[in-house]
């Protein structure tokens, strides 16, 4: 693990990481952090900074503040999360003669502009109070340890796992604006993610999913959406695909039995989605798969 003196920031340890693979080599090109680190003791009260890409920052330790611009000084303290982002200033740092202890990714990609243009990230000029969770600080620490590795497929877990985590905190700060209650939100919104998992094979019914967790239809596919950036329906053909590929993998199945055991009535219907999200046929990749055993 890298880390490093620079008394400047902190008299402590800090960890910072930037991508170490070609970009040519990754899967994923929506979503590519760029940085990663780790300021624990955190000094350095920095005024003026101009990203060139986005970035998180969240708190979990100390005190201080944020500003953007010209705007209103913010209080921060452990348990809070800001944004930086292109084509604006930032001022930022614990109070004077305090330090705090945080995590912060950069990252860029054609999937910001999707969450701005679908409303996920909203109000990205003001703090998010979403309180501590060490769930958050093991998923941040993973994404350091993945960029590391210097490998493209842990880099790729990376991005994947980044926008997990941003999905988490949007929900997040919605939960606290709407007043839901904390400790129920994250059980219910597995509830629902899990009863859909456990409906892959059989045919799609959402009203069954709605009726069964006494919720409406907008309300349903608000929760996907927020937890996975997919449409409902969208969400629910791809963990259907995943299936698909593992049954591919690991049985003898012919291809239309998978399609039927997956409650799609329409083979061809199937075939299109799998090309769709596989890149290839489903007897291209059961061939591949085989050939790579």
């Amino acid at each position: 693990m890298t880390k490093f003196l620079d008394y400047v920031i902190s008299p402590l340890p800090i960890r910072i990481i930037d991508l170490k693979v070609d970009r040519s080599k990754l899967k994923i090109k929506g979503l590519t952090p760029i940085q990663f680190g780790h300021l624990p003791g955190r000094i350095l009260m920095r005024r003026g900074a101009k990203p060139e890409s986005w970035a998180l920052t969240y708190i979990v330790k100390g005190r201080g503040t944020f500003q953007v611009g010209d705007g209103p000084v913010q209080r921060l303290e452990a348990g809070c999360l800001f944004w930086e982002h292109p084509d604006d200033v930032f001022h930022y740092g614990p109070d004077p003669g305090e330090d705090w202890d945080e995590y912060y990714v950069y990252f860029e990609g054609s999937r910001v502009q999707e969450w701005l243009e679908n409303s996920l990230l909203q109000d990205t000029d003001t703090v998010f109070r979403i309180g501590m969770d060490s769930k958050w600080v093991r998923k941040i620490e993973t994404i350091g340890d993945y960029m590391e590795s210097g490998l493209a497929d842990n880099a790729d877990r990376a991005a994947l796992l980044l926008e997990s985590l941003i999905y988490d905190f949007c929900l997040a700060n919605e939960s606290r604006k709407t007043n839901d209650r904390p400790s129920r939100k994250p059980e219910f919104t597995l509830q629902i993610l899990e009863d859909i998992a456990s409906s892959l094979y059989q045919t799609w019914d959402e009203r069954q999913i709605w009726e069964r967790n006494h919720i409406s239809r907008s309300t349903l596919r608000r929760i996907v959406y927020q937890n996975t950036g997919y449409s409902l329906n969208e969400y629910v053909n791809r963990l259907k695909i995943s299936e698909a590929k593992k049954l591919l993998r690991m049985t003898s199945m012919q291809i239309k039995e998978i399609s039927k055991k997956l409650g799609f009535e329409d083979a061809a219907y199937f075939s299109r989605l799998f090309r769709k999200f596989a890149g290839m046929s489903a007897a291209e990749f059961r061939a591949k798969h085989h050939d790579a055993g």
